[in-house]
């Protein structure tokens, strides 16, 4: 059976309690914060189908918060929960992008039914998924687990397959058992430069000879920390460099772009 997964981000200790015990009856697995802060973090680990949350937060209004929501994850559904309605917050709350506006005093009776609808419409939305074709197998190769985390939605929300390792020995055995199509490589991890050697050894090596051909994009924080990029150039210590850099933190809209135009190309 798949989980239905919901996220409850409120700041009332007690209803939050209440509906995580109201919708565990009805086989959802359920996570509660009461603030937005973490429940990005939550987001960033984990999958979620719903997000359920209230209007008032402490950061920022519910409302508000939904763009930051959708750009973690943007298939997932949001439902916005509120004690008191009035008509320019529900205007305001409707002009998001969200699958259901929840008035607490109504009973959560109306919000099972709501739930249930969501889910009917996600297991439509997945047995049509699995008809369609992923766009590629990506390895991510980074030490940074919250990179991992973070990029791995980012990529799965836009039909990729992913597989990581966390340093370069897994990185190689990595790439002989998955055979990716696309390889995201970290530069510093064990040693400052273990990205450059592992991306000679991909580019060169009798080992790796079937994929010298994938494309290598090298995504570092070298930038952000030191302010310019490794003075470093592989080509005069006689390696192969990689098909592309990205600085960390990367922006969404650039990575998928550049892994795009390269997964075109091969």
């Amino acid at each position: 059976m798949t989980e239905k997964r919901i996220l409850i981000i409120d700041t009332d200790t007690r209803y939050r309690r209440n509906l995580l015990l109201n919708l565990k009856q009805e086989g959802y697995q359920i996570e509660t914060t009461g603030s937005l802060t973490e429940a990005i973090k939550k987001m960033v680990r984990e999958i979620y189908d719903c997000v359920i949350m209230d209007v008032k937060l402490p950061e920022i209004k519910g409302y508000e918060a939904i763009s930051i929501i959708k750009s973690i994850d943007p298939k997932v559904r949001v439902i916005m929960t509120t004690n008191k309605n009035s008509i320019s917050l529900e205007t305001k709350v409707r002009s998001q992008d969200i699958y259901y506006y929840f008035i607490k005093s109504f009973g959560v009776e109306e919000l099972k039914i709501a739930l249930g609808s969501l889910f009917i419409n996600n297991k439509k939305e997945r047995t049509n998924m699995k008809q369609e074709v992923l766009k590629g197998k990506i390895l991510v190769i980074d030490d940074d687990h919250d990179f991992i985390d973070a990029v791995t939605v980012i990529l799965k929300s836009a039909s990729y397959d992913v597989v990581t390792a966390n340093n370069p020995k897994e990185g190689q055995e990595k790439i002989l058992t998955e055979k990716p199509d696309l390889i995201l490589l970290d530069i510093m991890m064990d040693s400052i430069f273990d990205g450059y050697s592992l991306c000679n050894a991909i580019k060169t090596s009798e080992e790796f000879k079937e994929f010298k051909r994938v494309p290598v994009i090298f995504v570092s924080a070298v930038k952000e920390l030191s302010g310019s990029r490794f003075s470093f150039h592989s080509a005069d210590q006689g390696m192969v460099g990689p098909d592309d850099y990205l600085d960390k933190p990367v922006r969404t809209d650039e990575l998928i772009g550049r892994i795009e135009k390269f997964l075109k190309k091969h």
